[in-house]
């Protein structure tokens, strides 16, 4: 069993930016500032999966920020103007995709999803971990570059596609973003 990478890499961009479109149309008044793919792990094991997708708006992320500060916060204490701003480092809750408002959005129904990840976990078991999950990840790249390119418009002008990683975010992040976006949103990643 092999992997048509071409029809893989296809049905991956039109599910998540389908999925994408329809959570944005559905929240004109959000200002969308991420998409990812995530939950595709770069360590060997013994399958490999498809990734999901998460994305974020700024309004859904103050929310959910304010909503942890009063859950945090003293009791009898309703006052939020003591809470310190949240750090933005690609590890803080604004950058990292299990933590967003939509986040872990299957991209296709499980028979689908069991298909395509057996489908890799053989090749992988036939070309060898190493050059599979980097075969995969040159699509993932391709695909969020594709989503930046369509979803980064209007309101959403400064919106920023990426794969998430945590393990390798540095490397991963510099390939997905531009330069000026490294910079905006990551100066500690610029050198």
């Amino acid at each position: 069993m092999g992997v048509d990478w071409t029809a893989l890499e296809e049905a991956i961009r039109k599910s998540a930016l389908r999925q994408a479109r329809e959570v944005i149309d559905s929240h004109p008044e959000h200002v969308f500032y991420a998409v990812a793919l995530d939950g595709v792990s770069t360590e060997p094991s013994d399958h490999i999966d498809l990734p999901v997708l998460a994305l974020n708006s700024e309004q859904a992320l103050a929310r959910d920020l304010a909503l942890a500060a009063v859950d945090m916060a003293p009791v009898g204490d309703d006052d939020l103007d003591g809470v310190e701003p949240v750090e933005e480092s690609f590890y803080s809750t604004k950058w990292n995709p299990p933590e967003w408002h939509w986040c872990s959005m299957d991209l296709f129904d499980d028979s689908a999803t069991e298909l395509w990840g057996e489908a890799l976990t053989q090749v992988a078991k036939t070309h060898g971990w190493e050059a599979t999950i980097r075969r995969y990840y040159e699509l993932l790249f391709r695909v969020t570059e594709s989503l930046g390119r369509e979803l980064a418009v209007g309101r959403n002008a400064e919106l920023i596609a990426y794969v998430s990683d945590e393990d390798h975010a540095d490397k991963i992040l510099r390939r997905c973003l531009t330069p000026e976006q490294l910079q905006r949103h990551f100066p500690e990643l610029v050198r």
